[in-house]
């Protein structure tokens, strides 16, 4: 009987989350798009690591 306690209060709050998910609309993420987005950080974080700003891999003039 003790377990109803702890298992009426868990379907309560499980039931009002699926409620405003499922309200709300929300899709999983484009993976696609955080393809994209995760290969522009890489790019840019070697060129922070090396130390080089201009795109000309150090052999450029100002």
């Amino acid at each position: 009987m003790i377990w109803l306690y702890m298992l009426i209060p868990v379907v309560i709050i499980g039931g009002i989350a699926v409620y405003f998910e499922r309200k709300s609309g929300m899709t999983p993420p484009d993976e696609t798009i955080q393809d994209e987005k995760l290969g522009e950080i890489l790019n840019q974080n070697g060129i922070n690591s090396n130390g080089i700003h201009d795109g000309t891999n150090g052999t450029g003039t100002y």
